[in-house]
């Protein structure tokens, strides 16, 4: 059975090259084409995420999702230790799992993806920076008393 590999990056890359081994190269579109694609893809992104971020309603979930995207846009993770648990008034690190299983859920249904992915090397939470900036459009930094 033959075999065919790609590597990339990042996901989208990778699935750029898939699409394009698949379909072929894009037609006569040029420049033009490509930016409109990227426009369309940019605005189902937007539309995806918001619905999914208007669909989250726990606190600690809209917490860590802001506190994980901030850190996302500096190629940072928010890592699993004992000050996160304790700024989250948590016993144990296995309550972040439920904190990131609902907005995972919900992003799944919607745009049939994560947002918020563990990263093992950094043991903690990382998000696509794209859609760390529109979390943070969508949820500004509450102001500080």
């Amino acid at each position: 059975m033959p075999r065919i590999e790609f590597e990339a990056d990042t996901e989208e890359e990778l699935i750029t090259l898939a699409r394009r081994w698949v379909m072929g190269p894009a037609q006569s579109g040029g420049v033009a084409a490509d930016q409109a694609a990227q426009a369309d893809h940019s605005e189902l992104r937007q539309r995806q995420l918001g619905e999914a971020l208007n669909s989250i309603r726990g606190a600690d979930s809209r917490r860590l999702l802001r506190e994980v995207a901030e850190l996302s846009l500096t190629g940072a993770a928010l890592a699993l230790d004992r000050d996160l648990a304790a700024r989250y008034d948590k016993k144990s690190n296995t309550a972040f799992a439920g904190i990131v299983a609902g907005p995972n859920k919900v992003m799944r249904r919607v745009a049939r993806r994560d947002l918020v992915m563990w990263d093992a090397d950094a043991r903690g939470y990382r998000m696509d920076p794209a859609d760390a900036e529109i979390v943070l459009q969508r949820w500004p930094a509450p102001p500080r008393p």
